[in-house]
């Protein structure tokens, strides 16, 4: 798969199947849009991609009142990379970007520089400046410029349709085994570990701290089942979101104990797959019985060993 940018189109004129979205969360909905791009282009002797973009678009649009993300751009092309796509189209999604009129869209960015062929969107595609352009719209402008629109249907959950901002509820509300069955793979947070308070260490169950991105979402506050990637290794874990009221520290943290390791992971990158939650985060009246609690999470966790195998 091939990641073309405002920088390189121009190397990359073939005629193209897009399937076109933001793709936060690549949820089962997206995923459904990019199997769809890759039969068509199959059907028609064309190369498959998708079409997003680098950042939310709320947050260029509103700044301070934007949606969090599901999804770094990082996981975004882990997860695109995985349905045999020709490209992963990345654009920047600037202020100019952002004031560019439905129909400039569709003219000078996927028809004269991306050649698209067939586009492949949801019932709900909304594009160009405001938001103004609908599937009708695209539609409209395929007899002027001589492309397919290819409508995909929602997938449900519960008779719910999925998308990015019921995914985001879900996880705000600490139901992350349901946000995993709309995203088809566990609901994850990503980041480098850095030096904690060593409360953990202290207590006899040392964590491992990730420096937290507030552009993206975090799960309610409590006490999660995970699992860990560090590399290309998979551990159990035990993570805790919140504030550490036991010890009156207030700062929002996400720290986790690795079970079964004891290695210096300071400095480096890992993922934190979230399984089950399993208790609110509680103000404890001691260490003792913190230390205790700890112990019954402990216990739990290991019944969980299999999600190391799935």
């Amino acid at each position: 798969m091939i990641i073309i940018d405002e920088y390189n189109t121009e190397k990359y004129n073939d005629k193209k199947v897009i399937a076109l979205g933001n793709f936060d969360g690549i949820h089962l909905g997206h995923q459904e849009l990019i199997k769809k791009s890759v039969e068509l282009s199959k059907t028609n002797k064309m190369t498959s991609s998708v079409f997003t973009f680098k950042q939310h678009t709320t947050k260029t649009i509103y700044k301070y009142d934007y949606q969090k993300l599901l999804t770094t751009n990082r996981k975004k092309i882990e997860e695109f990379s995985k349905f045999n796509l020709d490209y992963a189209i990345i654009y920047d999604f600037n202020k100019d970007f952002s004031l560019l009129s439905p129909k400039t869209f569709i003219e000078s960015i996927l028809i004269d520089k991306l050649n698209m062929k067939i586009a492949v969107v949801g019932d709900n595609y909304r594009f160009g400046y405001n938001a103004n352009g609908d599937v009708s719209l695209l539609k409209k402008f395929s007899k002027i410029y001589n492309y397919e629109v290819y409508i995909v249907e929602p997938i449900k959950l519960n008779d719910i349709p999925i998308s990015s901002s019921f995914i985001r509820s879900l996880i705000q509300e600490g139901n992350v085994e349901e946000a995993s069955k709309c995203l088809g793979r566990y609901f994850s947070l990503e980041g480098y570990v850095i030096s904690g308070r060593k409360i953990g260490r202290n207590l006899g169950f040392p964590t491992a701290n990730i420096k937290i991105d507030m552009d993206y979402i975090l799960p309610l506050n409590g006490v999660y089942i995970t699992k860990v990637k560090i590399g290309n290794r998979h551990f159990l874990g035990i993570t805790n979101v919140g504030i550490n009221p036991t010890f009156n520290v207030n700062n929002l943290s996400v720290e986790t104990y690795i079970i079964d390791f004891n290695e210096n992971i300071y400095g480096l990158f890992i993922e934190i797959e979230f399984i089950k939650r399993i208790r609110d985060e509680i103000k404890f009246n001691s260490k003792k019985e913190l230390i205790e609690q700890m112990k019954n999470d402990y216990a739990l966790a290991k019944s969980y060993k299999y999600i190391l195998h799935n």
